[in-house]
């Protein structure tokens, strides 16, 4: 599963939060291409399939009002 986040919204200091916070449910790799950050999800957690994407973009937004 691929997450895009748009570099003119999100940070990527926040976007390696998550990363941190949700090792144990996925493999992580992140890719900067020009306009977005590009979040490669594998090894997914099959109880969390589901929800990781959404769940992923509030922690990330939380994090970013801190």
């Amino acid at each position: 599963m691929t997450v895009k986040f748009h570099r003119k919204i999100y940070r990527k200091k926040a976007i390696n939060s998550a990363i941190k916070a949700y090792q144990g449910l996925a493999d992580f790799s992140l890719k900067e291409k020009k306009d977005y950050f590009e979040l490669e999800l594998k090894n997914i957690d099959k109880e969390v399939k589901e929800v990781i994407k959404d769940e992923l973009g509030n922690y990330i937004l939380a994090s970013m009002k801190m």
